[in-house]
């Protein structure tokens, strides 16, 4: 997307402006001599060709994959069960952020929920997706914000739960077919689908952490909302994991809940105790 804007901007130095002395024109923010001015031209116009084709390759955009009350459609890649959570009838909004060159296989969708059963409600359909992965994301936040790579939610939107799922039959295609390295990413393996996700967000007034009814089989944790890979399957991932593994995992986390305003660090706090207990209840 950043690169669209080069155009309008190179563009602008072929407008010409007479200086009033007469001896110069004035070519954007640029006072380029009259004399120089066809070369100054024939040097712009040949710029504005270099940057069109990489203009054309940088596009991004969202697509609206669900309205409120109309039945979403249901990908044939996804797991058994995803079109019973996408079409729940709280379900309202739905996005597909996409980049050029990209599988844009992750899907986001938002749910209108009254009180914390609703929530419940979406998790039991969670739970009976019938897939090896299913995810929960406490997020400490009210509401979601970016949902991609130019996405974002509408503003005080007080959406408390996002849907994401990913299609690994997608990836699966585009990866057959991409240019390797892909940029700076050098592939160890295929990157691997979002799995389905519910992303709660525990700040929003209509949940109550305490009172939420998580299968154990289903994965917890703190985060916010994924948008690109569950895995990316490469060298920079593995050189990240290997720098995380050295530093202070606890030491890192307190610098984190120091930047937080009181509102979200309280919730956040909340967030641990409630992983903590999960966990040791999970290995009595």
């Amino acid at each position: 997307m950043q690169h669209r804007s080069l155009i309008p901007a190179v563009s602008n130095l072929l407008k010409k402006e007479t200086d009033p002395a007469g001896d110069r024109v004035f070519a954007g923010k640029l006072a380029v001599p009259e004399r120089v001015r066809p070369l100054f031209q024939q040097a712009v116009s040949l710029a504005l060709v270099l940057v069109a084709p990489i203009a054309a390759l940088a596009a991004g955009g969202t697509d609206t994959v669900a309205v409120t009350g109309q039945p979403a459609q249901v990908a044939p890649g996804w797991p058994e069960g995803v079109g019973d959570l996408v079409n729940d009838s709280a379900r309202t909004a739905g996005w597909n952020s996409w980049f050029s060159e990209w599988p844009n296989d992750v899907n986001q969708y938002a749910f209108e929920v009254k009180s914390t059963d609703d929530v419940n409600r979406l998790i039991k359909k969670l739970a009976a997706i019938k897939t090896d992965l299913r995810q929960i994301r406490l997020s400490y936040l009210k509401e979601p914000n970016g949902l991609g790579w130019v996405t974002k939610a509408p503003e005080q939107n007080a959406i408390p739960v996002i849907f994401s799922v990913g299609d690994q039959s997608r990836i699966d295609a585009w990866f057959k077919h991409v240019r390797k390295p892909f940029g700076v990413m050098e592939f160890t393996a295929t990157p691997v689908a979002v799995p389905p996700t519910l992303t709660i967000f525990v700040q929003n007034e209509v949940v109550d952490l305490d009172r939420l009814e998580i299968p154990k089989d289903i994965d917890v944790s703190s985060g916010y909302v994924p948008t690109v890979f569950h895995k990316s399957n490469t060298t920079i991932e593995k050189q990240r994991e290997k720098a995380a593994a050295k530093r202070d995992a606890k030491r890192e986390k307190e610098l984190r809940l120091q930047q937080l305003d009181d509102a979200s660090r309280k919730v956040a706090k909340k967030i641990d105790e409630f992983l903590e207990c999960r966990q040791a209840a999970a290995s009595q």
